[in-house]
């Protein structure tokens, strides 16, 4: 090694390379950087290749220099990096140098590493589990709002009740502190229920018939949504202009058929719905054991996250909104300080799961990642062959890889884990 050097940690996985590169190695680099320039250098009075070193010293000195610590700092940062044994993430940040022939070179480097990950604990958690068992509130719950959605709205002749739906003029007579720039309301939809409406149209507009004209006082409460209405005292003249009720749809033999092959009665019905919400309460259940398993592991092996990894992350998910705005602005700030904790789990996770995976010899082999996509083929109706080429076009190959290689780390981790019932 011809280099001089001593390294400091620094933090976020940063490394302080401070180091000295010899006069020697300096001024035989100079007189190289020298020699290829005179080959170049077109000067006028003299022929290419004969102008006097001399004069190519003095004319392309700083160039030279520049030539030189480029190409002498990458050299020595490049044999330092790898006899200390060092990883880095990003290319290194030089300051501090000063070049001249006949003297040493002189330079500091600050460089991000992979962070050093030690291992504390991956295994003894306590992981609560969900209740798997669907009951018949559920069913009935899921049922209703199932009906709810398929209903229709017919014109009603009878007085607004709950549950109908209430289209209104309205004019606003009353705003004190100007809270609400519009003053008029054509055609304005509200549906008569309690965990929607507004206590004041919902008790202002019970009873009213098409064409009943009404006063109503409206006091929005602090916790209101729209922000510029919170605590806010209007009145509003509404006049009705009609009133429509739901009407759910007929049992038939064509509603049924909407959710499946062979439902023909609402107990069919149900059972299926039965079924399917136990499909969906089992995979929260997995996905819910699933987190447990990531903030345990991140919780218990903390290490130091070099800030190279975040912003690269961070800078996906902006150009991802980007893509899906199709020319619209975005506020990148705003969504990289939304992104910001969930990059940070993402990341320490992924170091985290690759580290016990090389620890307890866990790999993806080739029958594991088959396995999936024969998996894959069967939900989606394909021929595992149709898969493997589906999968290999988009480039998505290796994100298998690594979804078998996280379940498998996942497995180990719940095989020496305690699940308990959630109270």
């Amino acid at each position: 090694m011809d280099y001089t050097y001593n390294i400091t940690e620094d933090k976020d996985c940063k490394r302080i390379i401070e180091a000295e590169i010899p006069k020697d190695k300096v001024d035989e680099k100079f007189n190289e950087v020298f020699k290829l320039i005179k080959k170049e250098a077109k000067i006028p009075g003299f022929r290419p290749g004969k102008v006097p070193i001399s004069v190519i010293k003095s004319r392309f000195a700083k160039d030279a220099a520049a030539e030189v610590g480029e190409r002498l700092v990458e050299e020595a940062v490049e044999e330092i990096v790898k006899e200390a044994k060092l990883s880095p993430i990003s290319p290194p940040v030089v300051s501090d140098i000063d070049i001249k022939q006949g003297e040493p070179i002189n330079f500091t480097a600050s460089i991000e590493v992979a962070p050093e990950i030690k291992i504390e604990k991956t295994t003894g958690f306590t992981i609560k589990k969900g209740s798997e068992t669907i009951t018949n509130n559920d069913v009935d719950r899921a049922y209703a709002a199932i009906l709810d959605i398929e209903s229709t709205l017919e014109i009603s002749d009878e007085p607004a009740k709950e549950g109908n739906f209430v289209t209104v003029d309205m004019e606003k007579t009353f705003d004190l502190e100007d809270r609400l720039p519009q003053k008029e309301f054509k055609n304005f939809g509200i549906e008569l229920a309690k965990e929607t409406a507004l206590p004041a149209f919902f008790d202002g507009l019970m009873g009213m018939k098409p064409d009943d004209e009404k006063e109503i006082y409206v006091e929005y409460p602090m916790d209101y949504p729209e922000k510029a209405l919170t605590g806010a005292k209007l009145k509003f003249k509404v006049k009705v202009i009609a009133v429509k009720k739901k009407v759910q749809p007929e049992m038939n033999e064509e509603f049924f058929k909407k959710f499946g092959d062979g439902i023909k009665s609402p107990e069919e019905f149900k059972e299926k719905i039965k079924l399917d919400l136990q499909a969906r309460r089992n995979k929260e259940i997995q996905e819910d054991i699933r987190e447990q398993v990531i903030k345990s592991v991140i919780l218990h092996n903390q290490f130091d996250l070099p800030q190279t990894l975040l912003d690269r992350y961070l800078e996906d998910v902006v150009e991802d909104f980007k893509k899906e705005s199709k020319g619209k602005d975005v506020d990148e700030s705003e969504i990289r300080e939304k992104y910001r904790p969930i990059g940070i789990r993402v990341i320490r996770w992924s170091l985290l799961m690759h580290k016990i995976a090389e620890q307890q010899g866990i790999k993806a082999e080739k029958e594991d990642v088959d396995k999936w996509i024969e998996s894959f083929a069967d939900r989606y109706n394909m021929t595992a062959e149709q898969a493997k080429e589906m999968l290999k076009e988009s480039r998505k190959v290796q994100e298998v890889k690594e979804a078998v290689l996280e379940a498998k780390v996942q497995s180990y981790i719940l095989d020496n884990s305690e699940i308990v019932d959630a109270e």
